[in-house]
């Protein structure tokens, strides 16, 4: 999600399979070292990559939708062995730069039967910035923003597709509206209309993308907001104020939902 709150810069990362944490980040978003442990060889690969909004920010267990949707992927009985690369502040800049000369980042997507894909609000950061401070006017300090993401993030997902293979699985979130119901905990110079226009204009852009290469992606401003994309996440219990503004362990525990039943494509084999 956006650094509304100036979130600390961090490598979350996450070994799904009852087995603890491996993996770490440096500074600026890049990966440093690879699992601490091998998996089995009959173990799933499932490799995260993201900014704060795939790292379980909201979640006071940690699990985040990634280790939420492992689990229910293991509970059919396959073994998990997770990889969450994604960082707090992450943008599509840095993430394309990693995916494409990373090394870390490479490898851990070669050996991926599932790839998850959850980013978009750090690259919100920018226009924000320039909205206070009147340097730009409503969405015009987002839409260059916003086609910057998607042309990122569509040659991102062509480069996961073409180091994975075929055969790997991948899905992604789109985010939702964080603005209905969040009162203080937004910006004030951020409206309702340009809250609405982001979260609908990314869902596009991170969707379209995805499918194109033969993945799946859910809507979670439908799913968090309604059809309208207005509906108020917080009283639903789906999204946090504290820290601002994430889905919730509810919400986290849905969008896992929402990814499963995509089907898991040839791992039911």
């Amino acid at each position: 999600m956006r650094n509304i709150n100036g979130p600390p810069l961090g490598v979350v990362c996450l070994l799904v399979a009852l087995a603890g944490c491996a993996g770490s980040g440096n500074p600026g978003g890049q990966s440093s070292a690879a699992p601490a442990s091998s998996p089995s060889v009959r173990a799933v690969r499932v490799v995260a990559l993201g900014d704060s909004d795939a790292t379980g920010s909201g979640d006071p267990t940690g699990q985040g939708w990634v280790g939420r949707y492992a689990a229910l992927v293991q509970a059919t009985g396959l073994e998990m062995h997770v990889t969450n690369l994604a960082s707090d502040g992450k943008t599509s800049d840095v993430l394309l730069t990693e995916v494409r000369s990373d090394p870390v980042t490479r490898q851990a997507l070669r050996s991926a039967q599932v790839v998850l894909l959850g980013i978009g609000g750090a690259d919100l950061n920018r226009g924000d910035e320039d909205l206070q401070a009147g340097r730009c006017k409503g969405r015009a300090c987002y839409t260059p923003l916003l086609r910057q993401f998607g042309r990122n993030f569509g040659t991102t997902v062509a480069a996961v597709r073409q180091l994975a293979g075929r055969s790997t699985l991948i899905r992604a979130i789109s985010l939702p509206n964080g603005y209905p119901g969040a009162g203080n905990a937004f910006p004030p110079f951020i409206t309702p209309g340009i809250a609405l226009y982001q979260a609908v204009t990314e869902r596009t852009i991170v969707c379209d993308a995805v499918r194109k290469y033969g993945g799946g992606c859910i809507d979670v401003v439908r799913a968090f907001n309604g059809a309208s994309g207005t509906g108020d996440a917080y009283k639903a219990g789906l999204m946090t104020k504290d820290p601002c503004c994430y889905p919730s362990a509810k919400g986290q525990q849905l969008m896992a939902k929402l990814l499963y039943r995509l089907g898991l494509g040839p791992l039911d084999s």
